[in-house]
């Protein structure tokens, strides 16, 4: 019998009678998640330091105590490991993320549930309140968007996450508007650009020096977002 499980990293099925994963189309033993995983923090790791171009292979295999041999039987190629690494990072992120906006005092802060949309928003950022300095998914979010566009093997790999992301903004959007939460007259897609856009450009910010502003700042400034976006009331 198949089960699905939600695995980050691809991973799609677990076969029980043969004791067997498929981790990107491939069918590997269970230790092997756990081998990518150090794989993935290795790579996260190495390119959130040194940046994509300057990445070796050679290095990431010896963060991860490997050979690069070993990568190649995971990844292809250089641009492969970076967009499976941006999907784990942010994927991650995104985890702790939840965490922290489900917390009694982050609702009584902000003055949303979690299930609002703004909340639910803010749960995609790459950075949030209790994150004491740059996070590693910043980092290698905008070193693939500053790379992708530049190297076509790069593109390839990471259009799909960061189409995948920005799916996630729109899906959030356009939940609000059928709850009648946010305007319906407004085109969903650009909202969802320009909230992705919104935490990337602080990114850029932070990492170019910018000092951090309180994480408090922006509980009325989000706050302004919803009512700007909330449908128009018949006069």
């Amino acid at each position: 019998m198949t089960q699905q499980r939600p695995i980050a990293g691809r991973i799609k099925t677990v076969s029980e009678s043969i004791n067997v994963v498929n981790i990107d189309g491939k069918d590997r033993r269970p230790w092997a998640v756990a081998s990518r995983e150090l794989l993935m923090r290795a790579a996260i790791a190495e390119i959130a330091e040194r940046g994509y171009e300057h990445a070796r292979l050679v290095d990431i295999a010896a963060r991860a105590d490997m050979t690069v041999g070993a990568i190649y039987n995971w990844f292809e190629n250089k641009s492969m490991l970076f967009g499976a690494a941006l999907e784990f990072a942010l994927q991650e992120q995104q985890s702790s993320n939840k965490k922290y906006l489900t917390r009694d005092n982050v609702q009584v802060a902000t003055g949303f549930q979690a299930n609002h949309w703004v909340m639910l928003i803010a749960a995609l950022a790459p950075r949030q309140g209790a994150d004491s300095a740059p996070t590693d998914a910043q980092r290698i979010l905008l070193e693939a968007l500053r790379c992708a566009w530049r190297d076509d093997d790069l593109n390839n790999a990471v259009r799909s996450e960061v189409s995948e992301l920005l799916a996630q903004y729109e899906s959030i959007v356009g939940q609000a508007m059928l709850d009648g939460l946010i305007d319906k007259s407004l085109d969903a897609k650009l909202i969802a650009r320009v909230f992705l856009a919104f935490p990337v450009g602080l990114s850029s910010l932070t990492l170019a020096g910018a000092p951090d502003l309180d994480p408090k700042a922006f509980i009325t400034l989000f706050s302004r977002f919803n009512e700007a976006l909330a449908p128009k009331t018949q006069p």
